[in-house]
């Protein structure tokens, strides 16, 4: 299988699509339904709790599901080292001067271990939400995705998004070819693009065309096929057992209940 990513540090959907549709694990079999309803809890959790330590619980808890699953951990801190740089390139501006102990002292700029807990907080509700969000991704079927964008997203929305994944491939394979041969020919993309940047900006434009060619011809194959502007999913969505059910909706309500009534972590205990 060809890496058709052009960075360790981006998802490869390629490697994503390959767990999608081989993993044999419990987790693979969970309806998913229910795992897209327990990323909406997720994102609910990190987003009402107050607590740093309840924060990296869940953050743990998601790796931990991850790894269940069958993934790879050297991939997924690849693929967190982006979204991790964004947060921090946003913390350093926000921990500076925030109550607490004093640890570090820069002029008059004061870290406090309390702006220590806040970059902690926010990088855990950040890394959290991704590591669940790519478990998802790489333990459903895309045949199940699609059904299930079908009922959530309104037509035509639902046909392009699916038609984008589609032709991601197309994009990141030529992308990847360039760069492969521009490390074989001794180049590097950094010290590429500040010496000759008119020229890989040439290079990087024309891909992309030659990659909207390419979504032009199979266009053209599907509508040639029968395709009317919509993609009928072959395959019905499973229906979520009883038991998944209520323990969804088990989770929701306490969640509710614990931010409502300020449970610790939500505003009744400490940071």
């Amino acid at each position: 299988m060809r890496n058709g990513s052009f960075s360790g540090h981006i998802p490869d959907p390629h490697l994503i699509t390959l767990h999608a549709e081989r993993g044999k694990t419990p987790v693979h079999r969970i309806d998913p339904a229910v795992k897209a309803a327990m990323l909406v809890w997720l994102v609910l959790l990190v987003t009402l709790a107050q607590s740093t330590w309840l924060l990296l619980g869940a953050w743990a808890a998601t790796i931990i599901v991850y790894r269940a699953a069958g993934l790879p951990l050297r991939e997924l801190a690849r693929w967190s080292t982006v979204p991790a740089i964004f947060v921090l390139s946003l913390v350093v501006l926000l921990v500076w001067g925030e109550p607490g102990r004093p640890i570090l002292a820069l002029g008059s700029l004061v870290l406090t271990d309390g702006g220590v807990l806040l970059a902690l907080a926010l990088i855990a509700r950040a890394l959290a939400t991704v590591t669940f969000t790519l478990t998802l991704l790489m333990t459903t079927r895309y045949a199940h995705l699609a059904r299930f964008a079908s009922m959530v997203l309104p037509n035509p929305i639902d046909q392009v998004c699916l038609l984008s994944y589609r032709f991601l491939f197309t994009t990141t394979g030529l992308v990847g070819d360039l760069l492969t041969a521009v490390h074989s020919r001794g180049g590097g993309l950094a010290r590429g693009i500040m010496t000759r940047s008119r020229l890989f900006a040439s290079i990087f434009g024309l891909s992309f065309i030659r990659a909207y060619d390419r979504a032009e011809r199979v266009g053209q194959a599907m509508s040639a096929r029968g395709y009317r502007g919509r993609l009928a999913p072959l395959e019905p969505l499973p229906r979520p057992g009883p038991v998944e059910t209520f323990a969804v909706g088990i989770a929701f309500v306490g969640l509710i209940l614990a931010a409502i009534t300020g449970q610790p972590g939500f505003g009744g205990g400490a940071p």
